[in-house]
């Protein structure tokens, strides 16, 4: 090792050493005193465990700004507030933290999950055959892009939400993914306080919206839609309506158009609107959501009922059921009724 590196080396570490002590500045240390965890105070106590994850190029003044008291959401468990208030400050409390994605909507893992009437439509003739017992998961996040975009009013954020139907215990077919959506979507959302009876206005989204199963050919389906949400809250229970629109797609000029629209009748089967009602019930938590096409001479649509209850302080146990057109995509012409048992990492609430 030479002299030249030496003495690099020996400076690299007095600067990370001298970055270590501005960081921690705040937090007084006695020698011969040893002070527990308990004994600090939550701004230091988040100085220090922001220290022992923070990256190189994260700034003193962002941490302090982080672990600050008006970051640190007192309300965050507030027992007044609503179960949707907490959810809702808790975010505010996450954005601010550089290490943390907020989730969007419920991410869990149900393992056991039968499926009645499954479509083996998209199979090859002497392929096999689809179970009826499969894996079914979710995952949902979202990344705030602009926090107030205007006089600190209405927020733009990224959302990407991925929903997956495994065969995992088919071994006949080599366990494939029967199908998989994705959806992701940007979405401005706009505070309100209106009040309506015991309701209030909670707030309300417009968002651009794809969904795709990322398959080409004959298997393949997408939709593009303009979504607007509008979110009110009453006590326990919350509801949340979303009207949409489908951008057109143009006609195939030939079968297995890429360009072309994959399922021009998707909005008979998958409606005009979804409506979503939760309900907190202590640590219990209920959810419905309701699909309509709103044709009353061939009316399709779709119901999906879940009850989330606590296992331990990470996980939620959850069960499911389903009923209707579109679970996925692959076969959203088709009726099928689930019924899935797992654990739930994240809910409405």
């Amino acid at each position: 090792m030479t002299q030249n590196t030496i003495i690099v080396k020996s400076l690299l570490c007095m600067l990370t050493l001298c970055a270590s002590f501005v960081v921690a500045d705040e937090i007084v240390i006695e020698t011969g005193t040893e002070r527990t965890e308990a004994s600090l105070s939550s701004y230091e106590q988040c100085i220090l465990s922001m220290t022992e994850s923070a990256s190189t190029l994260l700034s003193v003044a962002r941490l302090r700004n982080y672990c600050s008291a008006d970051f640190r959401g007192e309300d965050v468990f507030d027992e007044d507030n609503t179960p949707l208030q907490r959810r809702i400050a808790l975010e505010k409390f996450s954005v601010n933290n550089p290490f943390s994605l907020l989730p969007h909507r419920p991410n869990h893992l149900m393992p056991l999950t039968y499926t009645h009437y499954p479509n083996d439509d998209y199979i090859d003739p002497g392929e096999g055959n689809l179970q009826s017992f499969e894996v079914q998961f979710q995952l949902s996040l979202k990344v705030m892009l602009i926090n107030g975009i205007y006089r600190d009013y209405g927020n733009l954020a990224f959302a990407y939400t991925a929903q997956s139907f495994w065969q995992a215990y088919n071994l006949e077919l080599s366990s494939p993914f029967r199908d998989t959506n994705h959806e992701p979507e940007l979405i401005l959302t706009l505070g309100s306080g209106l009040e309506l009876g015991p309701f209030r206005n909670v707030g309300n989204a417009l968002s651009l919206n794809h969904q795709s199963n990322g398959r080409g050919g004959e298997d393949s389906r997408s939709w593009n839609r303009v979504i607007f949400q509008t979110l009110w809250e009453s006590g326990p229970v919350v509801m949340a309506l979303r009207p949409w629109y489908r951008i057109p797609a143009p006609e195939p000029s030939y079968p297995g158009d890429p360009i072309g629209d994959d399922n021009p009748d998707i909005q008979h089967y998958l409606g005009h609107f979804d409506l979503n009602v939760a309900y907190a019930a202590g640590e219990q938590r209920f959810a419905l959501m309701l699909r309509n096409n709103l044709e009353f001479d061939n009316n399709k649509g779709a119901a999906e009922l879940s009850w989330s209850f606590p296992i331990n302080d990470r996980v939620r146990g959850r069960f499911n059921y389903f009923e209707g057109y579109g679970e996925s995509l692959i076969d959203y012409d088709s009726y099928s009724r689930s019924i899935g048992l797992g654990i739930e990492l994240s809910g409405w609430l």
